[in-house]
C-alpha cells in the first residue's frame, strides 16, 4: 500500500479537508502529524500561494505558522498579499537559513520542509537541500522534488540528496517519479507512516 492522496481508501488515512496541492502533500503531512496543529513549515519554493500550494491548508485551517522563500518578485508580493505567514523573494540557494532560523525562534525540530525549486538551474533542489542547517536542526516531515520525470539526468542529483538526508537519519517512505517523501523517525511513530513505504504511482 502506498499514499495516493487524501481520497485514499486505506483505512488509515484521514482526509483533513479539500487539498489546495497537487499530490495531497498537505494532508499526507496531517496525517503523518496527527492532524497537528500549530506545527511550522519551511517552504522553499513556494510558488502560487493558493494554487497548487502545499502550506495553505496547514496556515489556515490549522493554525500552522512557518516560512516560504520564493525567487520570483512578483509571486512572492503575491503571495504577501494574499497569506498571513512570511514570504522572502530570496534566492533559495543562497539564503542564510541558519541565522533566520535563530533569529525567529524556530524550533529546532520543525515539523515539515519543502524543497520545490524546480529546475532553473538542474541542480537547485540539491543546492537548496545543501544550504539548510542539516546538522543542527531537523525536520519532522520532508517532500523534496528531484525532478526525473522532466530529466533522466535529474537521477544523479535525486541519489545525492537521498545520500545527504540518509545520512541525517531520515527515512525515505514514498518515491515519486518526480518528488521524495521523508520522514524523521525519531520524531514520528512508525505506525503513522510504515504503511506508506512504497514507489508511488503518481
Amino acid at each position: 500500500m502506498y499514499w495516493n492522496g487524501p481520497n485514499s481508501m486505506m483505512p488509515e488515512v484521514i482526509n483533513y479537508g479539500q487539498s489546495d496541492s497537487q499530490q495531497g502533500q498537505d494532508n499526507w503531512v496531517l496525517n503523518t502529524l496527527g492532524g497537528k496543529k500549530n506545527g511550522v513549515y519551511v517552504e522553499i519554493g513556494a510558488g502560487h500561494p493558493i494554487s497548487a500550494n502545499n502550506t495553505l491548508i496547514l496556515e489556515q485551517k490549522f493554525g500552522w505558522s512557518g516560512v516560504s522563500l520564493e525567487i520570483n518578485k512578483e509571486m512572492a508580493d503575491l503571495f504577501r498579499n494574499t497569506r498571513n505567514n512570511p514570504c522572502i523573494n530570496t534566492d533559495a540557494m543562497a539564503f542564510d537559513y541558519w541565522a533566520y532560523f535563530a533569529n525567529n525562534n524556530f524550533p529546532k525540530q520543525i515539523d515539515y520542509l519543502q524543497i520545490d525549486i524546480d529546475d532553473r538551474p538542474p541542480n537547485a533542489n540539491l543546492l537548496g537541500l545543501i544550504a539548510l542547517p542539516l546538522a543542527e536542526y531537523r525536520f519532522s516531515t520532508l517532500t523534496v522534488e528531484h525532478g526525473c520525470v522532466t530529466d533522466y539526468k535529474n537521477s544523479r542529483l535525486r541519489d545525492a540528496q537521498r545520500i545527504i538526508l540518509d545520512s541525517f537519519g531520515y527515512r525515505l517512505i514514498v518515491q515519486g517519479q518526480d518528488e521524495d517523501w521523508w520522514v524523521d523517525p525519531k520524531a514520528v511513530p512508525y505506525e503513522k507512516y510504515g504503511f506508506m513505504f512504497s514507489i508511488r504511482n503518481s
